[in-house]
């Protein structure tokens, strides 16, 4: 397949690219400009089709990672949130469209369930949150997915992940956080039982490949199933480094936990990295 990766440098990106190189797929990886990402809407638009000008526009599938993916750079400047990660979007729909593409791989979030959901295991079915700028993009954009499917029958799936880590992650995520200060000495954690539903790296590119080669369409959790809470990751950081670990006073604990069965249903996937296995390797790659 010929297959277009947005955001093709980032942390899921890097890795899928590989994968889908060594499968012998034809990848053309783009992303967004690192000097200035508030013309990330305009890339999506008119520089993305210059630039896939003369690489033959036929295509069989996108994935779709590009987009601001910091809550925090969400709520402190909407608009810019809204330009990149809906406008953005919405151009590469078109942009699929017109190139005939076959399949459309969306990244989503488990946030669109909220922190916490309703119900855990969270499955698909659960009522879907609005509750920060960030997700209220990604929701958004799934429903851009669902009208460009119902509308032009472009076939898509929405990835909604839970807690991916492993080795390469940026600062600004929980665990590469927690290694950076472990590598210079004592620590602190609060939240220490807010729970998350972590996937190794490995496990969510594969996630990602497998959704390529499925038909299935709409929303589907990459998860474990396995609720863990702060204090048990830090404990393992702390080990490792020899170092300690303060715990902090705090507020009420949130939990996220996904119910796998479609994923394992309908892409034939389960998580094959336990955390233990997953944290070790991240640890020594830090």
């Amino acid at each position: 397949m010929k297959i277009l990766v947005t955001g093709a440098r980032g942390f899921i990106g890097t890795p899928l690219c590989q994968a889908l190189t060594k499968q012998g797929h034809t990848v053309l990886q783009w992303d967004l400009p690192d000097q200035d990402i508030t013309q990330g809407a305009e890339v999506y638009g008119s520089a993305v089709m210059a630039w896939m000008h003369g690489r033959n526009p036929q295509l069989d599938a996108v994935v779709h990672l590009a987009a601001v993916a910091s809550p925090l750079l969400c709520d402190r400047d909407p608009a810019l949130a809204y330009q990149v990660n809906v406008r953005g979007t919405h151009n590469l729909l078109k942009l699929a469209v017109g190139a005939k593409v076959k399949r459309f791989i969306l990244a989503s979030s488990a946030h669109a369930y909220g922190i916490s959901p309703l119900y855990l295991p969270t499955d698909e079915r659960a009522p879907q949150s609005v509750f920060d700028t960030y997700t209220t993009t990604k929701l958004i954009s799934e429903r851009l997915c669902d009208l460009f499917w119902e509308n032009y029958g472009l076939s898509y799936a929405s990835i909604r992940l839970f807690n991916g880590y492993g080795p390469g992650q940026l600062l600004g995520y929980f665990i590469p956080d927690k290694l950076a200060q472990a590598k210079a000495g004592d620590f602190d954690l609060q939240g220490a039982k807010t729970t998350k539903d972590w996937v190794f790296i490995d496990d969510v590119v594969r996630a990602y490949v497998l959704a390529l080669e499925s038909s299935f369409v709409g929303a589907i959790n990459v998860g474990s199933g396995v609720e863990t809470d702060l204090e048990t990751i830090g404990t393992q950081i702390a080990k490792a480094f020899g170092v300690s670990m303060r715990i902090l006073p705090s507020g009420p604990p949130t939990r996220m936990c996904a119910c796998p069965q479609r994923a394992a249903r309908v892409l034939g996937w389960r998580p094959e990295i336990s955390l233990e296995e997953g944290l070790d390797r991240t640890i020594k790659a830090a």
